[in-house]
């Protein structure tokens, strides 16, 4: 399926990829939403498959899943000066100057982490490998978190044009945090694509090497997800290099300070906005490496597009469980405007059990009319969504009903929408819970 975006009215889509990766045209603008698996090439997926795209305002980064993150750095590369912005984790402003100035010595480090964590394995590695029940929980569990927000103190609906963030329209230039800027100056100063490949594949054999002589599970496990970080440090430093090299602008959106203060800040005003993370200019901090690095799926970066009278609303749920505290019960989405209007929203980690609480949530905040997904394993959609009769469920790929995958989402072809239905396209979900 091919889909030509219309110029009038808003459409959103599922790519048809292993990986995820959604396109969003709004009030005539284009942005991406992750890039797939390396291997997913999304810049000929793009090509191939949405007809006129020829410009992507906005690509932003929701998390260092090599599912979400592995094709951006291709498409950065091949769409030289179609770009205007790219927004990514804050997380990440620990790493990018070493990975990109002097990635050997980043690697070394990473790799005596690694040694260290062989011989006596830290919690936030217990953490992130389910290596101990529960304990995927227990770090942020809610003692430092703000409280929730009662009804009376949540913004009323109508409001979202309130607050900070930068406008699209804007003729400003975009400020940068200064340790990114510098490395913008200091451009012949980044280690070329030759030194960092050699430094990586370094990496990887000293990696493979310590794990064909380990012998408990846990060690072998800590190995196999160290070899994970490797592809995400691939991933990251190709990224921040990519957004140098092609001088495209690029924000940070930072999950832990959303947590300090739960309040959301930055973004584009009135057109997409940060759910759980606050735009900052903070300077890279010192702690081991692999904490700024972890694939955590609740740290996952959450977007809005503000529901309208004549824009298509849309939550971009990534992998996150949209909350966090004790078994992520203390949601996020109360800090905003409770819409009054439906909206469509991404399947929270390709519709995984695991984020079944994100469902209770959502339901609590909004109206969905369309659950949208696309990648995951065999072991996706779980019940949860598949038990989600109240909405219109789509899938641009389902491994699990032995489907290839297929350009899937909605249409909103009325400048007025509501009570009007959205427009769907691709693939229903057929999968019952039983499967």
């Amino acid at each position: 399926m091919t889909a030509v975006l219309p110029k009038l009215g808003d459409m959103l889509l599922a790519l048809p990829i292993n990986g995820e990766s959604f396109l969003l045209r709004r009030a005539g603008k284009n942005v991406l939403v992750d890039g797939g698996y390396k291997r997913d090439k999304i810049a000929d997926v793009l090509k191939h498959h949405v007809r006129d795209v020829h410009y992507l305002d906005i690509v932003i980064c929701t998390h260092g899943d090599s599912d979400h993150v592995g094709g951006l750095p291709a498409l950065l590369d091949e769409w030289v000066g179609r770009v205007g912005q790219l927004w990514l984790p804050g997380r990440w402003v620990n790493v990018v100057p070493q990975l990109a100035r002097d990635p050997a010595k980043f690697y070394n480090q990473l790799v005596r982490e690694l040694d260290a964590e062989l011989k006596n394995p830290s919690e936030e590695v217990f953490s992130v490998i389910g290596a101990v029940d529960g304990e995927e929980v227990k770090r942020g569990s809610g003692q430092d978190i703000a409280p929730r927000p009662q009804a009376s103190d949540v913004e009323p609906a109508g409001e979202w044009h309130d607050g900070h963030g930068w406008s699209l329209d804007s003729e400003e230039t975009l400020s940068e945090p200064e340790w990114f800027h510098a490395l913008r100056r200091a451009e012949e100063d980044l280690a070329n694509d030759d030194i960092a490949t050699r430094a990586l594949k370094s990496a990887r054999r000293r990696v493979n090497y310590r794990q064909k002589q380990l012998v408990s599970e846990l060690e072998i496990r800590i190995a196999r997800y160290w070899l994970d970080l490797l592809k995400t440090c691939e991933a990251i430093r190709n990224l921040a290099v990519a957004a140098i090299r092609n001088r495209i602008p690029t924000r940070w959106f930072d999950f832990e300070g959303f947590e300090k203060t739960r309040q959301a800040v930055g973004g584009a005003r009135g057109f997409l906005l940060p759910v759980n993370a606050v735009e900052q200019a903070a300077p890279p901090t010192i702690r081991a490496l692999f904490l700024h690095l972890t694939q955590i799926n609740r740290e996952s970066l959450v977007f809005l597009a503000p529901p309208t009278n004549e824009r298509l609303g849309v939550l971009f749920c990534a992998d996150s469980p949209l909350g966090n505290g004790p078994d992520f019960s203390c949601s996020f989405l109360p800090t905003l405007p409770m819409p009054w209007l439906p909206i469509v929203a991404t399947a929270p980690h390709h519709g995984s059990e695991t984020n079944k609480i994100a469902y209770a949530h959502l339901h609590k905040w909004a109206r969905v009319a369309v659950l949208l997904r696309t990648g995951g394993s065999t072991k996706q959609p779980g019940s949860t969504f598949l038990s989600q009769h109240s909405c219109l469920r789509l899938c641009a790929k389902c491994p699990r009903g032995g489907h290839a995958p297929m350009l899937s989402g909605v249409f909103l072809p009325h400048r007025h929408w509501h009570p009007l239905p959205l427009i769907a396209l691709g693939r229903r979900c057929a999968c019952s819970v039983s499967i």
